[in-house]
């Protein structure tokens, strides 16, 4: 099997603490690699895994917001943020307030 299916086969899953209570985070495992290697870390090693939790954790707590819901899904999209290039990032915000992009040699659709 290819390892970069395997990557994309699972998730990973990170044991957080929101508030006075414990919950459990996943990140599809190219989530996961993609932020350890923004976080300068060889992805998929025990390292790797304590440094992206830790990176997660830090994003709970400095929104202190106890009674939030959807936690994987909101770390998600913070990770998202942070390991986009920010000419994706340009593209997909210009497109939520205005409609389609120009068409650019980086975005060329076809």
């Amino acid at each position: 099997m290819n390892p970069h299916r395997a990557a994309l086969a699972h998730n990973e899953r990170f044991h957080l603490r929101l508030g006075q209570r414990r919950t459990t985070v996943t990140l599809d495992t190219m989530i996961a690699s993609y932020l350890a290697v923004h976080l300068g870390c060889t992805p998929e090693t025990p390292l790797a895994h304590q440094t992206v939790r830790c990176w997660l954790q830090q994003r709970l707590d400095e929104h202190n917001d106890p009674g939030r819901s959807a936690v994987s899904q909101w770390l998600k999209r913070e990770a998202l943020e942070v390991i986009v290039d920010t000419h994706v990032s340009t593209a997909y915000t210009h497109w939520l307030l205005n409609g389609p992009p120009p068409t650019s040699p980086g975005l060329d659709p076809s």
